[in-house]
């Protein structure tokens, strides 16, 4: 029996997951943790010098399902304490102990911690015109993402939304709300997740004081992010099409019109952003970005079939 199970799932992520692994097994080597790596690829996960308590699983069922991976390393955790780790996030050791501490004085209750971009990674991205967009509009720290007015910054708050990416839960209460609805798109799930937290009267925490880096080193090339948002479209598209009515997005014919000829010169405006680069203009490239943005959201949530 572990004091906390680490579950990781993870594709073809190469430097960026063996930087994540190599962090977390620094910041848990003081506690009883046993870490599971669920290997969705079809290429073997290879771990060099691999200590006892790291476990390399493949996924035997969805590939295509980070969700699946994280179901299946749940039903095979030998501890009651789940910590469900991104394959991008940098932990501290206090986050990790924050795990345990948590569940010292919280049974029916789960938490989220605070991310942002590591320090090098913003040194690197504020040299292009993408990069100071994503900084300047807050796409490199949770607070500015957050969806929801209850963020604190100086204390833990109740929330109604979790997030995955650093997410704790007691197996018994994961168990008992069905774990990941892996009909869903994406990062969709967090949505259909959050949902049964809270019809289970589960108390979502997030402390903003315990902070992890989100690195998303591999992930800040403009066009990568404009197919992540055409995924976001496409998870609300996915979610409504279920019967959520809390994710619907309205467009106006009119808009939509837009947005298709917006989507349409993409790769025209990707150019014009590549010459501010090349010649060195200082802009955040704010409403090209937007406007293919919004093109890209439109494109993905009318792509599933209400």
């Amino acid at each position: 029996m572990y004091d906390l199970t680490i579950i990781i799932p993870t594709k073809d992520r190469g430097n960026i997951f063996f930087r994540t692994l190599a962090q977390i097994i620094k910041s848990s080597n003081h506690i009883n943790a046993e870490i599971l790596v669920i290997n969705n690829s079809l290429t073997p996960v290879t771990i060099q010098n691999k200590p006892a308590n790291v476990f390399v699983f493949d996924n035997p069922f969805n590939k295509n399902s980070v969700f699946s991976s994280r179901n299946y390393g749940a039903s095979i955790a030998k501890s009651t304490i789940l910590l469900f780790i991104d394959d991008d996030i940098l932990v501290t050791k206090e986050s990790i102990d924050y795990a345990i501490a948590f569940y010292k004085v919280n049974s029916n209750a789960c938490f989220n911690v605070n991310w942002q971009y590591p320090p090098d990674l913003i040194d690197k991205i504020k040299n292009t015109v993408f990069g100071r967009y994503l900084i300047k509009h807050g796409f490199s720290a949770m607070k500015s993402m957050y969806n929801g007015p209850e963020w604190r910054d100086d204390e833990p708050f109740v929330s109604k939304h979790i997030a995955s990416f650093f997410f704790c839960i007691r197996k018994e209460v994961f168990t008992k709300i069905g774990g990941y609805n892996e009909k869903h798109l994406h990062e969709g799930t967090d949505i259909d997740i959050s949902n049964n937290l809270n019809k289970n009267d589960i108390v979502i925490w997030i402390n903003p004081l315990i902070m992890v880096y989100h690195n998303e080193e591999d992930r800040v090339d403009i066009m990568n992010w404009l197919e992540r948002k055409k995924r976001v479209g496409a998870i609300h598209g996915n979610s409504v099409s279920m019967g959520d009515t809390e994710h619907i997005l309205t467009y106006s014919r009119i808009k939509r019109i837009a947005f298709n000829v917006i989507y349409q010169l993409q790769p025209v405006l990707l150019s014009v952003i590549r010459l501010y680069d090349a010649v060195g203009i200082k802009s955040t490239g704010s409403s090209l970005i937007n406007a293919m943005l919004g093109a890209n959201m439109c494109h993905g949530y009318y792509s599933i079939k209400k």
